[in-house]
């Protein structure tokens, strides 16, 4: 659902061998906007949190990952998501950096340089990572993500257009709807 060679080229630019994707924006985008929604409001889960990771081997495709809480299996035997490789076993935060680790174990070759998304890798996580690719450069995997994100294809663009189109008409009809003395926030609570 993106562009595999666009994003290849980018981690040749920087020098990446594997990336890891943990926030729910790059995850759903690389997954082709799927996102679980039992965690839409909250990651909370008893003592750690949700945490999807999606792992990007520099071009090799057929080796991402997908590492998904157990909930998931239920969208995973839909065939919901366009990777063969979906674990569907996770709890929270280390369990989660485990399997991406043995994952990564597995690999032809040990990757020189790791990208994490710094600003949504938990600490716990990225220790457990930092012990066991110790022989790993990590760097920052924000500015090619961005980058692949970026540059929208004609059906993204529809999707934005109609995305737009459809808050503007709910901005108008609450207007419309709305008189003398409505308050913003009975404003916006119409809009939601």
């Amino acid at each position: 659902p993106f562009d595999s060679a666009k994003l290849d080229r980018l981690m040749d630019d920087a020098g990446i061998d594997v990336l890891i994707a943990s926030s729910k924006h790059n995850v759903g985008y690389l997954l082709g906007g799927y996102r679980f929604f039992f965690f839409d409001g909250m990651d909370a889960i008893g003592l750690s949190r949700y945490l999807p990771l999606f792992v990007y081997v520099k071009g090799r495709p057929d080796q991402a990952l997908y590492i998904a809480n157990v909930m998931e299996a239920y969208e995973r035997d839909r065939g919901r998501f366009w990777l063969p490789n979906v674990q569907t076993a996770t709890w929270g935060t280390v369990d989660a950096m485990q399997r991406a680790v043995d994952h990564i174990a597995k690999l032809e070759r040990p990757p020189r340089r790791i990208a994490i998304e710094m600003a949504f890798l938990p600490a716990d996580a990225f220790r457990l990572l930092a012990a066991r690719a110790a022989n790993a450069d990590f760097v920052d995997a924000q500015i090619p993500l961005e980058r692949l994100r970026a540059r929208k294809s004609p059906e993204e663009l529809a999707l934005l257009k109609k995305a737009s189109d459809d808050v503007i008409d709910s901005m108008l009809a609450v207007i419309a709807g709305s008189g003398p003395g409505t308050t913003k926030r009975q404003m916006v609570e119409a809009l939601k």
